[in-house]
């Protein structure tokens, strides 16, 4: 993690919050989960919720401080032959972006440079020759991304049958926990009925979209190994890069998107009833919109302010003119600004993040759980 570090130190804490989506996101969640917990119905569904947050965490930070350095060492040892030991700097070419794997000599450069970043020999590496090594490294790279798919959204994606399966062991009830004194057992059991009988195809399905999402990697692996520059292969070949990890282990934008719409079908597949069916899709798109969208959203507006009232440059003027672009003109990064623009920066992302956590946090629950009331209530009424 010494490449961590040292970004830290010279581009500052927020910089580092700011461009690594994984812990970016692992803040937003961590200000809602508070009082997601805390504004449960009943103890069964704090449980339920409480579990759901330990789980997510755990993963969350196991993925990529654990469980990727060793899938990353395991690719390059069973894969691109480079492996010599666990803290050799060699292994830091899983770094090399997916744009430097298209053509050999872009391999070969991308790797002399992190040589003299990191201190070490190109000639072991360099034996078999580039194009063999540039084939092996986009196997490894694919390999790894396949792994994570399936460990983080496999794992979140689950957490709901977990949760099912735990709430029944203890208290002898079926349905939405939610809902346990609002109403009788013999009503919430009668309202999970579709769902016990729709239960295996549910799971079946959230299987095999899992699966489709773990063999993805094989179009990005074709394109990069072809050098594809037109159609379908392409476009996944020009946007590649989109797929890199932040220091070889920190999930970006898009693969994060994919593995949470991913684990939030699992999570949805999972409902007793329609009612819970609801509250996941509700809490799913709302949390995910606002993440992979509203910040962008209020992080334009709050830029455009700032530029207009404060005199800043923090839109980026530069910036692709694609349709989104016109209308939400993208603000620049953190590690792009210097001095006042900086400092007004830092604290419009922190009031962005702020706006997120209580939209989500406070906002959602409140909604949820007015909706969980009305939906027993109508249900008592037509018994």
């Amino acid at each position: 993690m010494k490449i961590a570090y040292d970004d830290i130190s010279h581009r500052g804490f927020s910089s580092f919050i700011e461009s690594r989506v994984l812990i970016n996101k692992a803040l937003v969640d961590a200000s809602i989960d508070v009082p997601m917990v805390a504004m449960a119905n009943n103890p069964d569904e704090r449980r339920e919720r409480f579990s759901r947050v330990l789980i997510g965490w755990s993963i969350g930070f196991a993925t990529p401080f654990i469980t990727l350095p060793l899938t990353n060492r395991l690719a390059l040892k069973g894969i691109a032959k480079t492996y010599k030991g666990f803290f050799n700097k060699e292994n830091n070419i899983i770094q090399i972006s997916n744009k430097n794997l298209k053509t050999a000599d872009a391999t070969k450069k991308a790797i002399e440079n992190l040589a003299e970043k990191y201190k070490f020999s190109t000639e072991d590496i360099a034996k078999n020759g580039y194009e063999n090594l540039r084939r092996k490294l986009i196997n490894s790279k694919c390999a790894v991304l396949a792994f994570d798919y399936l460990f983080t959204a496999g794992s979140l994606g689950c957490i709901g049958y977990f949760n099912n399966w735990m709430t029944k062991r203890k208290t002898g009830r079926k349905g939405f926990s939610a809902e346990f004194n609002m109403a009788e057992k013999s009503l919430t059991d009668k309202r999970a009925e579709k769902f016990e009988k729709r239960e295996k195809n549910m799971k079946l399905s959230f299987a095999a979209i899992l699966g489709l999402l773990v063999a993805s990697p094989v179009f990005i692996r074709k394109a990069l190994l072809s050098n594809a520059k037109t159609g379908f292969l392409g476009k996944i070949s020009k946007n590649a890069a989109k797929f890199d990890y932040d220091d070889g282990i920190l999930m970006r934008r898009l693969p994060m998107f994919l593995t949470m719409m991913c684990a939030y079908y699992g999570v949805a597949s999972a409902s007793r009833n329609n009612t819970e069916m609801k509250d996941n899709l509700v809490r799913s798109t709302v949390g995910g919109g606002v993440f992979f969208g509203g910040d962008i959203i209020i992080g334009s507006i709050l830029a455009r302010i700032s530029d207009r009232v404060l005199n800043t440059k923090i839109i980026d003027k530069n910036c692709d003119k694609n349709f989104i672009n016109k209308w939400l003109p993208p603000h620049k990064h953190l590690k792009d600004l210097q001095g006042r623009d900086k400092v007004i920066g830092t604290a419009l992302f922190w009031t962005n993040m702020a706006a997120l956590s209580a939209l989500i946090g406070f906002g959602v629950p409140s909604i949820l759980n007015k909706m969980i009331k009305n939906d027993v209530e109508k249900s008592k009424q037509k018994c």
